[in-house]
C-alpha cells in the first residue's frame, strides 16, 4: 500500500522532459556595449593581423572594445606543487581571423615533456548579464550587456570576426611529484581546418619547493549549496535515475576539486519558498498514517549521499530545514494518497510532534549508514527566537545533534551551532571566534545576493573570487558559503540572470561541466588560503617571529575586509599573492 501511494504521488508531481537540452542550437550572445573609441582598431598597432597576447585575469574584456596594451609574449606564474594555476590570454583581431582553436602544449623542463591531465586552454564565452548588484533588481532588462564568464570545453572552435577580442583561459594542474624549477609550455592559436599554428606565446610556471594538500584535505571549509534538480530538468532526464547521476558527475567532481566539505540534503519541500527555477524536492518521503504516526523513505537521500561520497565529497551532510521560509511541511497522507501541508510555527505543539519522531528516525538511519558524525540540521536566515525553539526541539529529540545557521550574528547562538555562517558585513567578536574554534566549531562568511561588493556576480571584478576566501582566512574564519552552485535558469549557456536576482548569483558552473572565471578565481583564493594557513603554522611551530610578522603584515590590507577605492581589490590580491610566494621561498 505504502509503495503504491508513493508511486502515485511521485507520478503526479514529477514531470520531466524526454527531449534533449535546449542548447543544441547554442549561439553566443552579441555584446550590446558600443566601444568608447572604435578608432583604435585602425591605429598602427592593430592594422596588420591578429595578435595573441597574455592579458590580465583581473580585467573584463568587452568583445568589441579595442585593447590598448603591449603584446606580451612571455608570462611567468608562480606555483606550489599540487596547485591549479590559471592564466588569461587575448586574441586581438582588427581583421577577421576565421575559425580557430587554442591549444596548450605539454610542460617542458630539462629536455623532458610532461603531458598533464586536466591541463588545457579554452575559449572564454560571453554570457548576458546586467549591472544589478542587489537582492531585487528594479529592472533585469536594464543596462544589459555580455560578460566573458563561461569557460568553454577544450578543443572548441570559434569564428573570430573583425574588430573583436576573444579571451582565452589556460589551466594547469601542477603534479605533486614535480621537482622545483621553471616549466615551460606554449599557447597556440591554430587554424581549425588546417591545423596550422597562426600565433604562439610562452607560459612559464615557476614551481617552488612546497606542496598543497589534496583538495579533500584542505582545511578551508567550502560550502556551495547544490541544486541537483536543475541538472535533471535541463537535460530532460528523470530525477535520480542513473542517467541523471551520470550527467551530474562533472559538477560533483568540480565541487570536490575546490575542496567542498558539504552535501546539501533537502528534508521537506520547499525550504526557500520556491525562489529557485527548480523546486527543491524532498530527499526524504514523509508518510503520515491513519493513526497519526509517521514513516520515512530515505531512498533518494541515500542515493545522493552515496553518489557525492563516490565523487569525493565526504564531509558534512547538511539537512534543510527545521525552519523553512514559509513554515510549511509537506507530507504524503496515507488515507487519501495525496500530499498535504502542515502550516505551523516553532512554538506550536504540532511542530514538536512532527519533528521529534522525524529527527529520531533520521538519527537512527544515519547511525545505521555510518554517517551520524556527518549529520547536521541546517537553517538559513532565520530569527533568533525561532532558532532557539527549534534548537530545543532538536536537542530534546536527539541530544547532541549538530546544527547550523547561515544568517545574522546572535550572541545566544554562538555556543550552540556547530557551523555558524554570517554575512561579510557582520562580525564575530574575537572572543567568540576563539571559543568556537576551541570547541571544534566552524565559523564562516557567506555571500548570496548581498553584499554588493565583494561578491560572485557575473558583473563583479574577477579578483573578488580570490579576495573572499583569502579574507575569510586572514580574518580568522574557517571558510566560505555561497547559496547556490548550480541553480540554473532556463538558458544558462547564454544568460546569467534569474528573475530579479543579480546576474550569476544562482550558479558558478555551466552545462556539460563547463567552468567559469568565477569558479576558477574562487579556487585560486581557496588555494591561497591554504598557503596562508600552512605558512602560519610553520612559522609558529618554528618560532619564526620574523616570518610571522611578515605574514601578518602581508595580510593586514585584506584582514580588515574594507574595500578602498584607492587600493583596488585586484591590487590587494596581487600584492598578497606576491608576498605569500616570497614567504614560501624563504
Amino acid at each position: 500500500m505504502k509503495l503504491k501511494l508513493l508511486l502515485t504521488a511521485l507520478a503526479a508531481c514529477t514531470i520531466y522532459n524526454t527531449h534533449a537540452a535546449a542548447d543544441t542550437k547554442y549561439a553566443e550572445p552579441l555584446d550590446t556595449i558600443t566601444p568608447a573609441d572604435e578608432t583604435l582598431w585602425y591605429s598602427s598597432q592593430y592594422r596588420k593581423s591578429a595578435e595573441l597576447t597574455w592579458a590580465s585575469k583581473d580585467s573584463v574584456y568587452r568583445s568589441t572594445a579595442p585593447v590598448a596594451q603591449d603584446i606580451i609574449r612571455d608570462l611567468t606564474v608562480k606555483a606550489w606543487r599540487g596547485e591549479r594555476v590559471g592564466a588569461e590570454a587575448l586574441v586581438i583581431a582588427p581583421k577577421a581571423v576565421g575559425e580557430v582553436k587554442v591549444e596548450l602544449t605539454g610542460l617542458r623542463k630539462g629536455g623532458k615533456t610532461f603531458n598533464l591531465p586536466d591541463t588545457y586552454a579554452a575559449w572564454m564565452r560571453y554570457v548576458i548579464g546586467n549591472d544589478c548588484r542587489k537582492c531585487w533588481c528594479d529592472d533585469p532588462d536594464k543596462n544589459v550587456s555580455s560578460f566573458p564568464d563561461m569557460i568553454d570545453n577544450a578543443g572548441s572552435v570559434i569564428n573570430i570576426p573583425a574588430r573583436t577580442v576573444r579571451p582565452v583561459w589556460c589551466s594547469v594542474e601542477i603534479p605533486r611529484e614535480f621537482d622545483p624549477g621553471i616549466y615551460t609550455a606554449d599557447l597556440l592559436l591554430k587554424d581549425a581546418k588546417t591545423g596550422e599554428t597562426l600565433k604562439s606565446i610562452i607560459l612559464n610556471i615557476d614551481v617552488c619547493d612546497r606542496t598543497l594538500p589534496r583538495p579533500e584535505d584542505y582545511a578551508f571549509y567550502l560550502d556551495l549549496w547544490q541544486q541537483p534538480y536543475a541538472i535533471s530538468r535541463y537535460y530532460g532526464v528523470k530525477p535520480w535515475s542513473d542517467e541523471h547521476l551520470k550527467l551530474y558527475e562533472p559538477y560533483a567532481r568540480m565541487l570536490a576539486r575546490a575542496g567542498q566539505k558539504v552535501t546539501s540534503v533537502i528534508l521537506f519541500y520547499e525550504p526557500w519558498g520556491e525562489q529557485s527555477n527548480d523546486k527543491f524536492q524532498p530527499m526524504v518521503e514523509t508518510v503520515r498514517h491513519a493513526d497519526g504516526t509517521y514513516s520515512y523513505d530515505y531512498t533518494i537521500l541515500d542515493r545522493y549521499v552515496e553518489f557525492m561520497d563516490k565523487n569525493g565529497i565526504t564531509g558534512d551532510i547538511e539537512c534543510f530545514t527545521m525552519i523553512p521560509w514559509q513554515m510549511e511541511f509537506r507530507y504524503l497522507d496515507e488515507p487519501t494518497g495525496e500530499y498535504k501541508i502542515l502550516k505551523t510555527t516553532t512554538d506550536a505543539p504540532e511542530y514538536a510532534q512532527l519533528w521529534t519522531p522525524f529527527l529520531q528516525s533520521l538519527a537512527k538511519h544515519f547511525k545505521e549508514k555510518g554517517w551520524y558524525d556527518r549529520l547536521m540540521i541546517g537553517m538559513d536566515e532565520r530569527g533568533v527566537e525561532d532558532m532557539l525553539r527549534a534548537y530545543k526541539v532538536a536537542q530534546d529529540a536527539v541530544p547532541g545533534i549538530r546544527m547550523s545557521l547561515a544568517g545574522n550574528y546572535h550572541k545566544e547562538l554562538v555556543d550552540k551551532l556547530d557551523v555558524y555562517t554570517i554575512l561579510k558585513e557582520d562580525f564575530f567578536p574575537a572572543s567568540d571566534l576563539a571559543m568556537r574554534a576551541g570547541n571544534g566549531y566552524k565559523s564562516l562568511v557567506y555571500t548570496c545576493c548581498v553584499p554588493p561588493v565583494p561578491n560572485q556576480f557575473i558583473n563583479a571584478q574577477p579578483s573578488y573570487g580570490v579576495y573572499i576566501p583569502a579574507y575569510a582566512t586572514a580574518a580568522g574564519f574557517d571558510g566560505y558559503l555561497h547559496w547556490s552552485y548550480s541553480n540554473w535558469n532556463n538558458t544558462p549557456m547564454t544568460d546569467s540572470r534569474f528573475q530579479r536576482l543579480p546576474p550569476g548569483d544562482t550558479f558558478f558552473v555551466y552545462p556539460d561541466g563547463r567552468s567559469s572565471i568565477r569558479y576558477e578565481r574562487m579556487l585560486e583564493g581557496i588555494q591561497l588560503s591554504e598557503k596562508i594557513r600552512l605558512l602560519r603554522k610553520e612559522f609558529a611551530d618554528k618560532k619564526d617571529v620574523d616570518g610571522l610578522l611578515a605574514l601578518e603584515a602581508a595580510l593586514l590590507p585584506i584582514r580588515t575586509g574594507v574595500m578602498r577605492p584607492y587600493y583596488p581589490t585586484s591590487t590587494v590580491v596581487n600584492d598578497l599573492e606576491r608576498n605569500i610566494d616570497s614567504l614560501s621561498r624563504r
